[in-house]
């Protein structure tokens, strides 16, 4: 009766079938196991793609911010403002605010104080968009404040007073306005969120993306420099009367 009772529990058949079917299901395991990592850098490729896109048009946005400040005062910003006291005050990020429609936050602001006060403690965590690359993933300081993952040219926003355009006698189109940074990330309101372009690729600094960073020049336009760029090239392209002669790049 037990062999009897083996012999209809596994019939030639069923055997056939399930060793079809295990094979089968193996068979699309392991098919799996080749097809996604075959798929998944592409999607990677592609975020990173999209991460890239918006961070180019945040340098636009601030661009277009800062000739918006220009067309107002006559003057760029000023890359840092003093307190009376001496103090460091505000940032050239907190001047463009009102030109990147962020004018409510702005009017939060008490002017008459450091960026740092605990009066001013609550507009300067408000984490602003336009400021942020989304492949960083530092967004507030130790204290709270909201980073910025952008720079601006201490050669060309100088301290406590607006550069006019046509002192940029080395012309917009090759002069450089800000950056993207990838490391160091400084609170967008503090004063002291400037760079020297022409070190940006020295050794020790990061860049956000793989072999460069997007600056964004005078005249608007945002491009990606490679981090073999002569430096040579990056000190004409970082000075804003120099007279040096810019090669390609």
């Amino acid at each position: 009766m037990a062999d009897q009772y083996l012999h209809q529990q596994n019939t030639p058949g069923e055997q056939s079938s399930f060793l079809y079917y295990t094979a089968l299901t193996g068979g699309i395991l392991l098919l799996g196991l080749i097809i996604v990592p075959a798929v998944l850098p592409p999607v990677e490729q592609s975020r990173d793609a999209a991460r890239r896109s918006t961070s180019k048009n945040n340098l636009k946005r601030i661009g277009l911010a800062i000739h918006l400040y220009d067309d107002r005062h006559d003057l760029l910003p000023a890359g840092s403002i003093e307190t009376a006291a001496g103090q460091p005050g505000h940032s050239w990020l907190t001047a463009i605010l009102p030109y990147i429609g962020e004018e409510p936050l702005y009017r939060q602001i008490d002017f008459n104080k450091a960026w740092n006060d605990p009066a001013n403690q609550k507009p300067f965590q408000q984490l602003i968009n336009a400021y942020h690359n989304p492949k960083i993933q530092d967004t507030v300081s130790p204290a709270g404040y909201a980073l910025s993952s952008y720079q601006g040219n201490q050669l060309v926003l100088q301290p406590n007073q607006g550069t006019r355009i046509s002192e940029i006698r080395d012309g917009v189109s090759n002069t450089i306005f800000a950056v993207e940074t990838g490391e160091d990330f400084k609170p967008w309101g503090d004063p002291a969120n400037l760079t020297n372009p022409s070190q940006m690729f020295a050794t020790g600094k990061s860049n956000p993306y793989t072999g460069g960073k997007h600056v964004l020049f005078g005249d608007g336009h945002v491009q990606f420099l490679s981090e073999l760029t002569d430096p040579a090239v990056l000190k004409a392209l970082s000075t804003p009367a120099g007279g040096e002669e810019v090669r390609d790049f």
